[in-house]
C-alpha cells in the first residue's frame, strides 16, 4: 500500500475515569455486566494429543492445560510450573489430524497393542523414529493417509475425550473451557491453518481434518452443515505471516478469483484472525509499512527451509486493504475480520508472562538445566531462527456480559475482541457519528457509547452529513504489569482505486523528562524513554501512564472512502524472557535479539463502507 501524505490529527487527553458495570440478568447463577467486562484467555494451545507436541516429548494433558490456565501448578518436562495470573478462558486446540494417536502409540496404549506402528515411534537411541516422522508428514502435507490410525472409531473416541475434559474444566462465571481443534493444512511448507472453536453444548461427531480435505472451502462446508444442525463454530486463521501470501490472496486455493459466494461464506465462518503468537506477529512489517516505527515487532519471516517469504498477502494490515479492494468488484469484503491472540504453544502451558516463561515447543526450548546455555545461544532448527527469537505471546481479550461459553462465544462472533502480545491490558474503542465532545469524562460513558455507536469489530453505518465519526478510546494497564506509552489509531482506506494506510498517535503518556508533544511536521510523538535495567532484568513504572482515555476524530475522513480503523496500545519498554533467563542464571544476555521490547495490544477494527 502506498503511504498517505496527510497531517496527523489533534489529540484530546482527558482525566482517568472508571466506567461502572451495572447488573443485568443473563444467567442467575453467573455474574453479568451489561456494559461488558474484559476477560482474557488463550484460544490456541496444544497438548500431547498433538503429534508434533508429542514428537517434542511434551506429555501435558488437557487437564494440565486447563489447570495451568486457572493458575494451578502443573508438571511440565519434569518441572513444576504455574502462571502468576490466572486466565478467564481457554481453548485446547490440538491438531485434528491423528489427534491423540502419536502420544498413544508412544506410550503403547492398549488401543494399539497389536499395531506395528508402536515399534516405529522411537529409534534405538530413544529419539523420535520413522513413525513419528511419517505421521507428521502425512498430517501436514499428505498425500498419504494412514487409515489404520484415522478410523472413525479412533477419531470419535479421542474427540469424546476432548469434550469430556472441557466439560469437566468448565466453571461458568469463573473459568470457560471452549471445545476446539486445529485444521492444519501446510501446502509447500506454508501455513494455511485454522483453529475451529465451538459454541457448545452440541458438537459434531468427529472433527474435520486436513486428511479429509486440504481446501478451506470444504472446511467451511463442514461448519455450515453443522450450523444447520444447531452446532455453531468460528474458524480462526493464524500465522498469516507464514502463509506465503495465501491468507490474503486475491484468489481461491484453486487459482480462480474470489467471487461473491466465496466471500460471503468466508465472512460467515471466519470472523477473526490471530494477530500475535509464538511464531510471530501478523499485523504488518517495515517493508509493507515503512512509515510505521513500531512495525518491526516480533517478526518471523523465514519458515520453510529458512527461505524468506514475500510479505505480500501475508499480513493483516495489507489484508484489510485487499478486502476492501475486492469488495469494490464483487460487493462483499472477504477480509472483514476481527483480532484475537493465542499462544500456539505445544507445551500445554499458556505461558505468556515474560518473567515466567516455560518455553513453547517441548524439549527444544525448555528453559531449564543444561539446556539454558544452548537455548540462549543456539539456532532453533524447528523455527529456522535463533531459539530466543520470539517473545512469549499471545492472548485474546473479549468484552462479554458473562464468563460463560455463551458469553465468550458471542463476543468472538461479533468481533468485540482484542489481541495482546501477552499482557492483560484492557483496551476499548467505539465509533459514532453523534457522540458529544467530552463524553469519556462522564461516568456512564460506556453505556452511552454502546447506545450511540458501535464497539470494536462493528460496522459503522454511513451518515449523510459526511462528517468524521468520533472515536472513543480507553486503555488500562495490566494490574501487575508495565505502564502504557501511547495509544495509536491505524487507519486503512481506499480512495480512487488506491489503498492507503496511516498511523496516528492519539493518546500518550509523559516521558521521564516531562511532557511529550507531537512533531510539528510529522505529528508523531517521540520515544518515551526506558526504565529498564538490563543487567538486573528489571524495570520500574516511573514512566508511562496507568490509563489513557480520550476521543479522536479522523482529519482525513472522506465519506466516499471505504475504511477500517483499529487501535494499537504500546507499553513502556520491559525485558524479554531471554533477558530474564540470562540474568537469572548469571549468563550473558543474548545479542541475537534485543534485550527489551514494548508489548502491545490491538483492537478489532471498526469498518465503514460507503
Amino acid at each position: 500500500m502506498k503511504p498517505a501524505l496527510h497531517r496527523f490529527a489533534p489529540v484530546v487527553l482527558l482525566a482517568a475515569v472508571s466506567a461502572p458495570l451495572c447488573a443485568q440478568t443473563l444467567d442467575p447463577n453467573v455474574p453479568s455486566y451489561p456494559e461488558r467486562k474484559a476477560y482474557f484467555g488463550d484460544l490456541h494451545l496444544h497438548t500431547s494429543a498433538s503429534y508434533d507436541a508429542a514428537w517434542a516429548t511434551t506429555r501435558t494433558t488437557r487437564t494440565d492445560a486447563y489447570n495451568y490456565a486457572k493458575g494451578l501448578p502443573v508438571m511440565y518436562l519434569g518441572h513444576e510450573v504455574k502462571r502468576k495470573a490466572a486466565l478467564d478462558f481457554l481453548a485446547v486446540t490440538d491438531h485434528s489430524e491423528y489427534m491423540g494417536v502419536a502420544v498413544a502409540l508412544a506410550e503403547k496404549d492398549p488401543m494399539f497393542k497389536d499395531s506395528e506402528w508402536v515399534e516405529k515411534m522411537f529409534g534405538s537411541d530413544g529419539a523420535p523414529g520413522a513413525g513419528f516422522r511419517s505421521i507428521m508428514s502425512s498430517a501436514f502435507y499428505g498425500p498419504d493417509v494412514y487409515k489404520e490410525l484415522n478410523s472413525r472409531e479412533i477419531k470419535q473416541t479421542n474427540w469424546k475425550a476432548v469434550i469430556a475434559d472441557a466439560d469437566k474444566a468448565y466453571q461458568p462465571g469463573k473459568f470457560t473451557a471452549l471445545v476446539g481443534y486445529e485444521w492444519s493444512n501446510t501446502p509447500d511448507g506454508s501455513h494455511f491453518h485454522r483453529v475451529v472453536l465451538f459454541k457448545g453444548p452440541r458438537y459434531p461427531d468427529v472433527p474435520f481434518s486436513a486428511l479429509d480435505s486440504r481446501d478451506p472451502e470444504d472446511l467451511w462446508k463442514y461448519a455450515d452443515n453443522n450450523r444447520k444442525n444447531g452446532i455453531d463454530s468460528i474458524l480462526v486463521p493464524h500465522n498469516m505471516n507464514l502463509s506465503g501470501g495465501r491468507q490474503f490472496s486475491y484468489n481461491k486455493m484453486n487459482g480462480d478469483p474470489i467471487d461473491r459466494d466465496f466471500a460471503l461464506t468466508k465472512d460467515r465462518n471466519e470472523r477473526l484472525m490471530e494477530v500475535s503468537q509464538i511464531k510471530g506477529t501478523s499485523e504488518t512489517t517495515p517493508e509493507l509499512s515503512p512509515d510505521d516505527e513500531f512495525a518491526g515487532f516480533e517478526l518471523m519471516e523465514e519458515w520453510n527451509k529458512g527461505k524468506k517469504m514475500s510479505p505480500h498477502g501475508s499480513y493483516i494490515r495489507e489484508g484489510l486493504a485487499r478486502g476492501m479492494e475486492i469488495a469494490e468488484k464483487i460487493g462483499v469484503n472477504p477480509y472483514r475480520i476481527g483480532f484475537e491472540g493465542g499462544t500456539d504453544h505445544h507445551s500445554g502451558t499458556s505461558a505468556t508472562e515474560e518473567d515466567n516463561y516455560t518455553g513453547a515447543l517441548g524439549n527444544s526450548d525448555a528453559p531449564w538445566g543444561d539446556n539454558i546455555k544452548t537455548l540462549l545461544a543456539a539456532h532453533n532448527a524447528v523455527l529456522n531462527a535463533p531459539t530466543v527469537a520470539l517473545a512469549a505471546s499471545g492472548l485474546s481479550g473479549v468484552w462479554a456480559e458473562q464468563n460463560t461459553r455463551e458469553g465468550i462465544f458471542a463476543a468472538l462472533k461479533r468481533r468485540e475482541t482484542f489481541a495482546t502480545s501477552g499482557p492483560r491490558m484492557q483496551v476499548r474503542m467505539f465509533a459514532g457519528w453523534n457522540y458529544p465532545a467530552g463524553l469519556t469524562g462522564q461516568n456512564d460513558w460506556v453505556k452511552q457509547a454502546y447506545a450511540g455507536g458501535v464497539p470494536m469489530g462493528g460496522d459503522l453505518k454511513a451518515d449523510a452529513k459526511g462528517k468524521s465519526p468520533r472515536f472513543l478510546l480507553q486503555a488500562v494497564k495490566e494490574p501487575d504489569g508495565a505502564n502504557l506509552d501511547r495509544v495509536q489509531v491505524i487507519k486503512v482506506w481506499r480512495r480512487n482505486g488506491q489503498s492507503f494506510e496511516k498511523v496516528y498517535d492519539v493518546l500518550w503518556a509523559n516521558s521521564s523528562t516531562g511532557a511529550r508533544k507531537p512533531d510539528a511536521k510529522t505529528g508523531k510523538v517521540g520515544d518515551i524513554g526506558s526504565s529498564v535495567d538490563v543487567a538486573h532484568a528489571s524495570y520500574t513504572n516511573s514512566i508511562g501512564a496507568t490509563q489513557l482515555i480520550g476521543e479522536w476524530t479522523d482529519p482525513d475522513f472522506n465519506a466516499k472512502d471505504s475504511a477500517a480503523w483499529y487501535a494499537r496500545v504500546i507499553e513502556i519498554p520491559t525485558p524479554r524472557w531471554s533477558t530474564y533467563l540470562a540474568v537469572r542464571n548469571n549468563l550473558p544476555v543474548p545479542t541475537t535479539v534485543p534485550p527489551t521490547h514494548q508489548e502491545r495490544a490491538w483492537t478489532s477494527p471498526i469498518f465503514y463502507q460507503p
